[in-house]
């Protein structure tokens, strides 16, 4: 649990405090790619215990500290995937600084509960999370840092 609660702090730290490193990008991206490796091989059980609810992150100081964390990070494009060969798929526009602030929220929440309630509970919620909004996120921003090494 210590090494899991270490590999979350690297990525939330970006939403709580100015990080001088100048290695932030790759760092970021492994930090990243081992969050989505552990969530991929992650086999949770439901705690059915009931816990105090977690205080949530307040979006809009986690966005102004990615912000500047991460000035470079802006809107990008991306599109829907579609199985049909005939038909376009629909452009988006997105914006990487979302991305890494709903992940730090969404982790955060992970951190507390592995914290304060159990470790059952902890990845429940993480795994549930993941699956229902943080893993699009992520994946998106995977995505976005290797444009932006290839850039």
């Amino acid at each position: 649990m210590e090494s899991f609660l270490k590999l979350i702090h690297q990525i939330t730290k970006y939403g709580s405090e100015p990080v001088a490193d100048p290695n932030k990008l790759a760092s970021l991206k492994k930090s990243l790619g081992d969050v989505y490796a552990l969530y991929l091989n992650l086999n949770s059980n439901f705690d059915e215990q009931l816990y105090e609810e977690v205080q949530r992150l307040d979006y809009a100081e986690v966005y102004a500290y990615v912000k500047v964390n991460f000035p470079e990070f802006g809107w990008y494009r991306s599109s829907t995937i579609s199985f049909k060969t005939d038909q376009d798929p629909e452009l988006l526009e997105e914006d990487a600084i979302d991305d890494l602030t709903d992940l730090i929220i969404d982790l955060s929440e992970v951190a507390w509960r592995l914290k304060n309630t159990s470790l059952n509970d902890g990845l429940w919620y993480f795994n549930t999370l993941m699956k229902i909004h943080s893993e699009a996120h992520l994946i998106n921003l995977i995505r976005y840092l290797k444009a932006f090494e290839n850039q």
